[in-house]
């Protein structure tokens, strides 16, 4: 009886650690037991909705993509700022920070553009990992081909109403202003319009994916 009872706790035992042997791969975890997270891409940044607005005066309708935060229409940190084309409340873009309307305003930082995709849906967005420019790491300046997301009448305008299902165009970015004399590195980035209202004025947000080390690389994990 002796012998039976210590043979069942032999097994009992084995089962034990077996299970402890498995729960620990299937989570896992390294040889000290803690969880080992997912890799991250420290120098991809991902901002996921910059809203900006169209009014009169010194209004929140610039972006710091560097930061991915709203700024006010004279911040000098800006890079880009969201232009009423005519003053009709429609027919918007993106234009770069250094150009202004506004005598009094300060400039911002010069940005380039280039419109990369046409149309896309949010979900084909989230799987851009590199720009399609047929190149591996270096994307030289002629590239970014605008100072702002009109390109000179080839991409067309913002409107309202754009909805989050929308299929939209893509575009990316070179921070060129902030890159020569900021950061001393290229920056570059993926912008991707996320929504339009112009209910009570003009709402836009926008996602943002910027490479802070000069790379053709856009892969984040969310």
């Amino acid at each position: 009886m002796f012998k039976i009872f210590n043979l069942k706790s032999a097994y009992l035992m084995m089962f034990v650690l077996a299970a402890a042997l498995s729960f620990s791969v299937f989570n896992g975890c390294d040889d000290a037991g803690t969880v080992t997270p997912d890799p991250v891409v420290s120098y991809v940044e991902h901002f996921d909705s910059i809203g900006v607005i169209d009014g009169i005066g010194n209004i929140a309708n610039g972006i710091n993509l560097l930061n991915g935060t709203t700024v006010l229409r004279d911040s000098a940190s800006k890079d880009v700022q969201l232009v009423d084309s005519l003053g009709t409340g429609f027919n918007f873009m993106l234009r770069s920070g250094d150009l202004s309307d506004f005598p009094t305003s300060l400039l911002g930082f010069q940005t380039r553009f280039n419109r990369i995709y046409s149309s896309m849906t949010q979900a084909e967005f989230d799987t851009i990992t590199m720009l399609p420019v047929g190149r591996d790491t270096i994307l030289p300046d002629l590239d970014f081909t605008a100072d702002d997301t009109y390109g000179g009448g080839a991409w067309g305008y913002f409107n309202a109403p754009m909805s989050l299902t929308d299929s939209k165009p893509v575009y990316s970015f070179w921070l060129k202003g902030k890159s020569a004399s900021f950061t001393g590195v290229n920056i570059y980035g993926i912008l991707f319009p996320r929504e339009a209202t112009n209910s009570g004025g003009f709402r836009m947000s926008f996602e943002v994916r910027i490479n802070t080390r000069g790379l053709n690389d856009f892969k984040h994990m969310h």
